[in-house]
């Protein structure tokens, strides 16, 4: 039986209370706002959150440069994950690169794992020539858009659930003190009838 037919069936009964009606759109438009309402905000905060860290990321490339460093020590190796997938690890180690007016300059720098002394790798230096982490890149700026649109969808829907219990809570709690209500003056009577 469909929700609309259901109401329609439930409007002509004499026992359905107001709160009874109440409590049933309540839950269609929470409902409908945890279905749909819920998704598309999700969308929306991940798109925003999208074009922020985008535009975070496009900064950092203005503002760093990156430099050919050689490893001037090893870098540790890959340590075995139980999923057997390496992820992108890096260790700071010492390295040694050439700068115009510098000459060679010494720093540690995060470079990835299992490189050798000798080799080479790329290091990021800010503005001030000091080193700092590379710019974010599309993983990292989709990391951030998908957490995002997570986070509100789930909040989302979890607020329209939320409510719908506080509201449940609220009515019950008004029908039962109504039940009771009509009990202490339908009661007396009732008992002296049957005893």
């Amino acid at each position: 039986m469909t929700t609309c037919k259901k109401f329609r069936q439930a409007k002509g009964n004499p026992l359905r209370r107001r709160s009874d009606a109440v409590e049933g759109w309540a839950a269609l438009l929470l409902g409908l706002l945890a279905l749909l309402v819920a998704p598309l905000a999700g969308v929306a905060a991940g798109w925003g959150a999208h074009a922020d860290a985008a535009g975070h990321a496009r900064a950092q490339v203005a503002q760093r440069q990156p430099v050919r460093a050689e490893l001037v020590e090893d870098a540790p190796d890959y340590v075995p994950s139980q999923s057997g997938v390496q992820n992108a690890v890096t260790y700071p180690v010492t390295v040694r690169w050439s700068e115009d007016g510098r000459g060679t300059v010494v720093a540690k720098a995060p470079v990835s794992a299992g490189l050798e002394r000798g080799e080479h790798a790329t290091v990021w230096l800010d503005r001030h020539g000091r080193v700092t982490t590379e710019p974010w890149g599309s993983e990292a700026i989709w990391a951030r858009a998908l957490t995002a649109a997570f986070l509100v969808t789930a909040t989302t829907a979890t607020l329209a659930l939320l409510a719908r219990c506080i509201l449940r809570r609220v009515l019950d709690h008004r029908r039962i003190a109504a039940w009771e209500r009509d009990w202490r003056r339908v009661g007396p009577e009732w008992s002296r009838r049957h005893a």
